[in-house]
């Protein structure tokens, strides 16, 4: 019922992020392919009245890289806005956190560097490959890490919009700052039931 309410709600609305179409465990509820997913989503957004759903430019920059084909329709259904970057003001509380929160990553990234280095048994490019995948774990998951993700966050707080990610440094940013987030799989349920 609450989340049939956000849908129908006139305004403030959903900003969709990359993950929503590029994630396979959140593309597979609109399609197969990442074409496949944002053609479906965009077939079943037209069908709402209502409702709009937003994405910053650098998202869509981020989308049309890994998109195959262009869509003439996506213009018309998702509405493309930046977030007011220069008005918005973000608790210094927050800024703390992710100071903190990237020291630790950074000595554990250090550590895990560190643990590959002494290994003189494995063979470089599996140390390499293995390295570059828990390096990555220790720094980026988990954490906002880019400027789409940044953006994304900004523009829901912004329009008090709920963002639709699968991304898990994006949800704890957005709890962080009190802005809505809703799983890709219920946001599919739901648009179904519309």
């Amino acid at each position: 019922m609450v989340f049939k309410r956000m849908f129908q709600r006139k305004g403030n609305g959903y900003v969709l992020d990359t993950s929503m179409f590029v994630n396979p465990d959140a593309r597979k509820y609109f399609g197969e392919t990442i074409d496949g997913a944002v053609s479906n989503f965009l077939a079943t957004a037209a069908k709402l009245k209502g409702v709009q759903f937003y994405m910053p430019p650098s998202v869509q920059k981020e989308l049309k890289y890994f998109a195959q084909k262009e869509l003439p329709n996506f213009k018309r259904i998702i509405v493309i806005k930046s977030p007011s970057l220069h008005e918005m003001k973000v608790p210094a509380i927050v800024m703390w956190k992710l100071l903190d929160e990237m020291r630790t990553r950074v000595n554990a990234g250090l550590r895990v560097s560190e643990k590959f280095v002494k290994d003189q048994n494995m063979p470089i490019d599996e140390k390499l490959h293995r390295l570059r995948v828990q390096y990555k774990e220790a720094l980026r998951e988990g954490i906002l890490d880019s400027e789409e993700d940044f953006e994304v966050l900004m523009l829901a707080k912004e329009l008090d919009a709920a963002i639709i990610t699968l991304d898990q440094g994006l949800v704890r940013a957005a709890e962080e700052l009190g802005i809505k987030c809703m799983a890709v799989d219920a946001f599919y349920g739901h648009l179904k039931e519309l």
